[in-house]
C-alpha cells in the first residue's frame, strides 16, 4: 500500500512549531529521540502508528488514518498503456487496441499462458476483475494443472465456469 507520507510530516513539522517546542521537548514527551522526531518531519516513509500515536497525542492531536480511492485514471489503465506493455506476447499476429474488444479471450489467454503477473494486474486492470474472470470462465487451457487452478480460482470467486469440455477431455474424465 502507498501511504502519502508528506502531508504527515508537513503537519506534524507545522504543529510542533506551532505550539513552539523543539525536536528536544516533542522526542521527550514521546520517549523517543529527536532523530525520530526528525526523520519524521522531513519525508520519512516508515511510520510507526503506535509512534505516530504518541506523537498526536503529544501534539494534542487526533491521529486519523484512512483510505481513499483512486482515481479512474489511476486505478484504471488506458487500452494504449496496456497493449504495449504486452504486445510482446503476440510475435504471431502484432496486437492491436481493437483485438481487446473483438477478441479477449484470445488476449486473455495468452497473457495468462506467457504474461508476468504484471502484465495480468494491468490486463485486469483494464478489464475489470468481473469481465476478466468471465473471459477466464469461457477458456479452455492446455494444460489439466492450468485448468484446475483456474477452476478452484472462479469458484472461489463465485463464476461459474462456462467452458465446455472437449469430447477428448470428456472421455479422460469419464475413464477415471
Amino acid at each position: 500500500m502507498i501511504v502519502e507520507t508528506s502531508g504527515i510530516s508537513q503537519a506534524l513539522k507545522r504543529r510542533r512549531q506551532q505550539l513552539g517546542l523543539s525536536l528536544a521537548r516533542l522526542a521527550g514527551r514521546v520517549r523517543t529521540s529527536a532523530a525520530t522526531i526528525s526523520r519524521y518531519e522531513n519525508g520519512w516513509h516508515r511510520f510507526e502508528v503506535y509512534t505516530l500515536q504518541k506523537l498526536a497525542s503529544a501534539l494534542g492531536c487526533r491521529l486519523v488514518i484512512g483510505l481513499e480511492p483512486l482515481s479512474p485514471e489511476i486505478a484504471k489503465p488506458g487500452r494504449e498503456v496496456v497493449v504495449r506493455r504486452i504486445r510482446r506476447l503476440f510475435w504471431d499476429k502484432p496486437l492491436q487496441v481493437a483485438d481487446l474488444r473483438e477478441h479477449p479471450q484470445w488476449v486473455v489467454r495468452r497473457v495468462l499462458e506467457l504474461g508476468s503477473l504484471a502484465d495480468l494486474q494491468a490486463l485486469v486492470g483494464l478489464l475489470g476483475k468481473g469481465a476478466f474472470l468471465q473471459q477466464v470462465a469461457c477458456l479452455r487451457f492446455y494444460s489439466d494443472k492450468t485448468t484446475r487452478f483456474w477452476a478452484a480460482m472462479l469458484a472461489q470467486e463465485g463464476v461459474k465456469c462456462r467452458k465446455k469440455s472437449s469430447p477428448k477431455a470428456a472421455r479422460i474424465s469419464w475413464l477415471r
